[in-house]
């Protein structure tokens, strides 16, 4: 416990100090994830979003996408919008959806500029696999979530491991930088092998809460 509050605090000074330098933060992130090969939107509006998804679908001849739950969903008005493109919606665990999918709408805990990265912070088993099977992945990241540093980025997981442990919860974290790529295969870089082939980033406005708040 003693632990968890120093590591805490220290993660809130983060969050603080992030506020302050905001702009040139998320431009350093915003360029670095771009040179990973993902695709960063600002959205001012988080019910707007729903209708930039429907379009990528709609252009890319999706017919399924699939969100982690009913409240995201319900977040970025997506269902009316998929409807207007004639794009189905599954929300929630179903793990006939995952299979069938091709685009994976999830959350995103934080972001770190020096690498592009997102942190995914998702426990359950059809959540994760939405950030790993459909030929999109889709994320949500509120701007005051982004820290600078590789380091601050790893205190930051640091916090989240141990108070899932507090709670007696498993902790399933990961950093994605980019879609998914190889050069396994005679030493030819390959997008998409093991993942998604493209990554898209939407930032919604701070939440205020803090980096790493329920």
């Amino acid at each position: 416990m003693p632990l968890l509050r120093h590591v805490e605090e220290r993660v809130y000074q983060t969050w603080e100090a992030s506020r302050r330098r905001q702009s040139s933060i998320l431009s350093r992130f915003v360029a670095e994830a771009e040179r990973a090969g993902g695709v960063v939107r600002q959205a001012v509006d988080p019910q707007a979003v729903g209708f930039s998804i429907a379009a990528l679908a709609k252009a890319q001849g999706i017919t399924l996408c699939q969100a982690t739950d009913g409240d995201l969903a319900r977040e970025l008005n997506l269902e009316a919008a998929l409807i207007e493109a004639g794009v189905s919606l599954v929300t929630g665990p179903s793990p006939d959806g995952i299979g069938h999918a091709e685009i994976g709408v999830t959350r995103a805990t934080a972001g770190v500029a020096e690498t592009g990265s997102i942190v995914v912070h998702l426990d359950e088993v059809d959540a994760r696999l939405l950030t790993m099977l459909p030929e999109i992945h889709v994320a949500l990241l509120h701007q005051d979530t982004v820290v600078d540093s590789l380091e601050e980025g790893l205190l930051l997981t640091r916090y989240l491991i141990l108070r899932s442990c507090l709670q007696g919860r498993p902790s399933y974290l990961s950093w994605v930088t980019g879609p998914s790529r190889t050069a396994d295969i005679e030493r030819v870089l390959t997008i998409g092998v093991h993942g998604p082939r493209q990554l898209h980033i939407f930032l919604l406005p701070p939440a205020g809460k803090g980096i790493g708040s329920s």
